[in-house]
């Protein structure tokens, strides 16, 4: 971990996540199935927290998962709640062009949340 960049790699079962935070940006990206899910998204918080407490204003989050089982879609529920409940970051969902279930995702979490997300569609790579 460099001062501005906070890395979780990329694994079998979990996504890259990247976290700059000189620029207030929050990335994770793959597949989200972690075999202990409360380790995974207490390392993201934590990180979220610190930076929240001097860059209040300034958080986006980019998700673009490929897939993710129930337990890390409760887990993601919470995480977004948290961070929405005090702060105004953008959001950002991502999902592939022909995936109807990771948009309806997305948006699902914009209804639960009370909060706006930015659903976007991606072309095919």
């Amino acid at each position: 971990m460099s001062d501005n960049k906070y890395i979780i790699p990329k694994t079998n079962q979990t996504p890259l996540v990247e976290f700059d935070t000189l620029n207030g940006t929050l990335s994770m990206h793959g597949k989200m199935v972690p075999e202990n899910p409360i380790d995974f998204f207490e390392k993201v918080t934590q990180s979220v927290d610190d930076y929240l407490k001097t860059n209040p204003a300034k958080l986006e989050i980019n998700v673009r998962l490929d897939y993710f089982n129930t337990v890390s879609s409760k887990m993601l529920s919470k995480f977004f709640r948290k961070v929405t409940t005090e702060h105004k970051p953008t959001l950002n969902w991502f999902y592939e062009k022909d995936d109807v279930e990771l948009k309806e995702a997305g948006e699902d979490y914009s209804q639960i949340l009370n909060y706006p997300i930015n659903v976007i569609e991606l072309d095919e790579e």
